[in-house]
């Protein structure tokens, strides 16, 4: 059975004071917090926030080519399976538009909470929630179900489409690319990180160098997997 993340009331808000043990502040008059103490306690309650694409080339040369007209460039196995590998079973987050880029037999995502952004009240998506705030939809997203789904919800995954990726990028964790060699027309990029990385504000990690691809829909001679994390 495919999960619905649509159903109303699914997400259970919890408030710090739930529970059994109802925490008493006034014990805390004379306690002394350590700054480093409460910085770790709200980490833990941040998901870790990821971003994927596959990228090629404009016919320029221009790195992070990723669309043209609303549709994908090429279609690659491998890439399909990393992908579903690294998202199953934890949520996703999409914008409109690669929400309706998805084939109507693989959306909503399976195994997977779909969220999708959009600024249409009127919007809908079968079998996803949507929402009008990207940082509303991390932390709906990162909500505990009760009872408990078996979706990971310490990740949360932005899949596309480059608007989104943008907005996402200054509270991302790390970002998980797919270079395909090939240079390919194109009207929509993702961000061009060799700046960042070159300034050692992301540090940079080889998963999988060039590999032939077994098939793929275009002429593509090469492909690798890497992954960009945040230096803290």
């Amino acid at each position: 059975m495919e999960h619905d993340s649509s159903r109303s009331g699914y997400h259970q808000l919890q408030p710090e004071s739930a529970g059994h043990n109802v925490h008493n502040f006034a014990d805390d008059a004379d306690m002394e917090w350590d700054s480093d103490d409460i910085e770790a306690s709200t980490h833990q309650l941040k998901p870790y926030v990821n971003l994927i694409w596959a990228q090629g080339f404009a016919p320029d040369g221009t790195p992070g080519a990723i669309g043209k007209d609303g549709s994908m460039l090429w279609r690659l196995s491998e890439d399909m399976k990393y992908f579903k590998d690294r998202t199953i079973t934890h949520p996703v987050i999409m914008g409109r538009k690669t929400w309706e880029s998805l084939s109507e037999q693989y959306r909503p995502l399976s195994n997977r909470d779909n969220y999708v952004i959009s600024r249409n009240p009127n919007f809908t998506a079968a079998g996803a929630t949507v929402m009008d705030s990207l940082e509303d939809a991390i932390e709906l997203a990162s909500q505990p179900t009760i009872p408990d789904d078996g979706v990971r919800r310490d990740e949360v995954w932005i899949i596309g489409g480059a608007q989104i990726y943008n907005a996402a990028l200054p509270f991302t964790d790390a970002i998980y690319i797919t270079d395909v060699d090939i240079h390919i027309d194109a009207d929509t990029f993702v961000p061009d990180m060799s700046r960042e990385i070159a300034a050692g504000r992301w540090s940079e990690e080889i998963i999988q160098d060039w590999t032939t691809p077994r098939n793929s829909t275009n002429d593509i001679s090469r492909f690798r997997f890497r992954v960009l994390r945040r230096v803290q």
